[in-house]
């Protein structure tokens, strides 16, 4: 074939091949569409290795068209592809990869008395029982069956079967101590003494810092004080067995066995509870006063506190003000407050 026929046949071929991509241009534009919007639904799909799918994609000629069935084959792939690739858990910009135990979003926390009222189904229905069934003119219906099914079904989901009859209170005032830990406490510079259980005394104290009904200031304010303990003082640890805070939380220092170092004389044979803050002219709230009585409780009850024990106040043993006036007189009104110098007034006579 001579050059310029040549020339005329390679034009036209052309001429067919630009004609035929304007038919199947809709046919591409759906083909890019489902791969752009394989990244999207992969986020919803979930890939695993079953779906893998043996796929033989070859070459082809510039120019070819491409089957539907093909196509399909072809955006089938892409997607698999896209859900390898997209294998981390995604939601919105937060990507979550090797991790257990995860919590995405609110979180409600319930300060007070909780009051959970119950009540089974088949109370409930008992007392539906006991209700006079009503008079039918005719015949029994054929659907009392199916009606007492439909009646059970809309019990099981009414809001009122839950809350009758049965009541469980979980009162505020349960004695919930805040181990070390949770205020990062470090170690004792050396093994604690051992407290010869039960104890005969508990000493009130105060730590004649600021107060606070919040627990991180209060935490703050636990941790500063140790590092006082330590490093000033030279002592082991921080000196008090137990620290009420205004927050109505009881915060363990040195613990029910480990000797303190509160008060002068006393730290072998008692336990040294002190309030956080200073109390010269005003009281702990009501929750730190109702918390350090459960302690007291919880600790005759559970063999750490001598049933008989004399409960004093630090400015009875050593020559101090702690714990604060106001404090002192309120602990003259509790159980088992004992006079010291009563005692030593009848011993010199």
């Amino acid at each position: 074939m001579s050059e310029p026929g040549y020339k005329k046949l390679s034009e036209e071929r052309t001429r067919e091949w630009l004609a035929s991509q304007v038919s199947t241009s809709t046919e591409d534009e759906e083909l890019e569409s489902i791969a752009e919007s394989s990244v999207v639904d992969s986020l919803d799909y979930d890939y695993t290795e079953d779906d893998d799918r043996d796929q033989n994609i070859s070459t082809m000629t510039l120019g070819t068209q491409i089957a539907t069935k093909k196509q399909s084959i072809i955006s089938d792939t892409i997607r698999d592809l896209m859900n390898s690739i997209n294998s981390i858990q995604t939601l919105g910009n937060v990507n979550i990869s090797n991790s257990t135990n995860v919590h995405i979003g609110n979180v409600t926390n319930i300060n007070g008395n909780i009051q959970i009222i119950a009540e089974g189904l088949s109370q409930n229905r008992r007392d539906r029982d006991r209700r006079s069934p009503p008079k039918h003119s005719g015949p029994k219906p054929e659907t009392h069956f199916d009606e007492d099914y439909q009646d059970e079904s809309e019990e099981r989901v009414r809001s009122d079967v839950f809350i009758r009859r049965q009541k469980f209170k979980i009162p505020k005032e349960l004695c919930s101590i805040v181990p070390r830990h949770s205020w990062l406490a470090q170690k004792p510079m050396e093994d604690p003494q051992p407290l010869q259980l039960p104890v005969k005394y508990v000493v009130i104290l105060h730590t004649a810092t600021e107060s606070s009904e919040k627990r991180a200031i209060n935490v703050r304010l636990i941790r500063d004080m140790q590092c006082f303990h330590i490093e000033s003082r030279g002592w082991n640890d921080i000196a008090y067995n137990f620290l009420i805070g205004c927050d109505g939380n009881i915060y363990e220092g040195r613990g029910w066995h480990a000797v303190g170092a509160h008060t002068l004389g006393y730290n072998k044979i008692s336990l040294g509870i002190s309030f956080i803050g200073c109390f010269m002219r005003e009281l702990p709230t009501k929750e730190a006063l109702t918390m350090c009585r459960n302690l007291l409780a919880r600790g005759v009850e559970d063999g750490h506190i001598s049933p008989d024990y004399r409960l004093v106040c630090h400015c009875q043993c050593n020559s101090t003000e702690s714990p604060g006036r106001q404090l002192y007189e309120e602990i003259q009104t509790w159980p088992h407050f004992y006079n010291i110098e009563e005692e030593e007034e009848e011993e010199e006579q």
